[in-house]
């Protein structure tokens, strides 16, 4: 007669030990592996966000117009603002003078947004250390100020920088103007003895 032989108490005792310890591993790395969901899932936000900020600017200042004075009005530029006419605007539709500037923060500077649609957005909160607009001239040459005259027949620059130091490094968005620099022409109605074409 064959007895049947249980589990002694020592061995369901290092049973249980064994199995305690696995669980415990394996809560640990399922831990783990979500805290590094978590940081992904974060850090793809912040990259969309960044992205996206980026496009908007690149965007309204590549759509970049010349107009008349008297119009919308020319490009101005400083090295805390920059005011424009686009064909790109990012809270409204069609043409429109458009307007982006550093406001002081602390530690730093905030890059806001402003179209006839949306008075004051915050694109970046900052802080932007070291932040500044540039403005790539017909000579090549990068300046602080873009004031064009009235006279003047350039009215845009080649190019545009925003430039800063922020938490995660360097931030340097140059963006081609690809507009005619030059002054529109001024369409003016034909004099009645004239005979036009």
């Amino acid at each position: 007669m064959i007895r049947a032989r249980g589990f002694t108490l020592l061995e369901a005792l290092v049973t249980l030990v064994i199995v305690a310890l696995i669980v415990t591993l394996l809560m640990q790395a399922l831990q783990q592996s979500l805290d590094l969901r978590a940081r992904l899932l974060r850090h793809q936000s912040e990259t969309r966000v960044a992205t996206l900020q980026e496009h908007w600017f690149r965007d309204s200042v590549a759509g970049a117009m010349a107009d008349l004075p008297d119009a919308f009005g020319r490009m101005e530029g400083e090295t805390d603002s920059l005011a424009l006419v686009t064909i790109q605007p990012v809270g409204t539709r069609g043409v429109a003078r458009v307007r982006w500037w550093l406001e002081p923060v602390d530690g730093g500077h905030a890059l806001h947004y402003a179209d006839p649609e949306w008075e004051d957005m915050t694109v970046i909160p900052g802080p932007l250390d070291e932040a500044r607009f540039q403005y790539l001239g017909a000579d090549g040459e990068w300046t602080d100020r873009w004031q064009p005259g009235k006279d003047d027949p350039i009215v845009l620059p080649r190019m545009v920088r925003l430039s800063a130091t922020t938490a995660d490094g360097v931030l340097d968005w140059l963006v081609p103007v690809l507009a005619d620099p030059k002054s529109p022409i001024l369409l003016r109605p034909l004099d009645p003895g004239t005979v036009g074409i």
